[in-house]
């Protein structure tokens, strides 16, 4: 039998490294991504529907009025305005997640083109009553896209699209990297 001998000294581990403000995870693991691409969806969508909709009863209230020009203006302006308004929700409900801007981006852009086509439909109703616009619809189906797009002059059109879909991206870029 052997002696028994004294177990070696075994040091002790070094201690965890402090927690820093601010991260509140061990090294090691990720943090949890903020930010919800269902929300920025959704409120693209309501705010979208919204704009959409507004768009359309301005142009039914002012197309007696409203020259071919004044029309482009104020679809260029209300383009940007839906950007902005859809970017903002979309950045701080969908956070540093870039595929959260993606949908919103794109309701923007269908929201303009529909703004325009539900204010021709509209103006159509007011104008000529019940009666033209089942006209139309027996006829000429797509009048309304035909007049967003000859109406608008085929590049502003395109201009309107652009400007909603990458300013709201843009925007949403901008404040969701801020959320951060």
């Amino acid at each position: 039998m052997q002696p028994m001998q004294p177990a070696p000294h075994m040091q002790p581990m070094p201690p965890a490294p402090p927690m820093q403000p601010g991260y509140p995870y061990q090294p090691g693991f990720p943090p949890q991504r903020r930010g919800s691409g269902a929300k920025a969806f959704l409120l693209g969508w309501l705010i979208s529907g919204f704009g959409a909709t507004a768009f359309a009863l301005l142009l039914l209230a002012s197309y007696e009025d409203l020259s071919k020009v004044g029309m482009r203006v104020l679809y260029v302006v209300f383009a940007l305005g839906l950007a902005l308004a859809v970017g903002g929700v979309a950045g701080k409900m969908g956070g540093p997640n870039p595929g959260a801007y993606v949908a919103p981006a794109l309701l923007a852009m269908l929201a303009v083109f529909m703004g325009v086509c539900n204010g021709f439909v509209f103006v159509l109703l007011d104008a000529g009553g019940a009666d033209a616009f089942e006209a139309m619809m027996e006829h000429q189906a797509g009048a309304p896209a035909e007049f967003w797009w000859k109406g608008l002059k085929g590049g502003i059109a395109l201009l309107g699209l652009a400007i909603a879909g990458g300013g709201t991206f843009g925007m949403a870029s901008l404040i969701g990297k801020r959320a951060r």
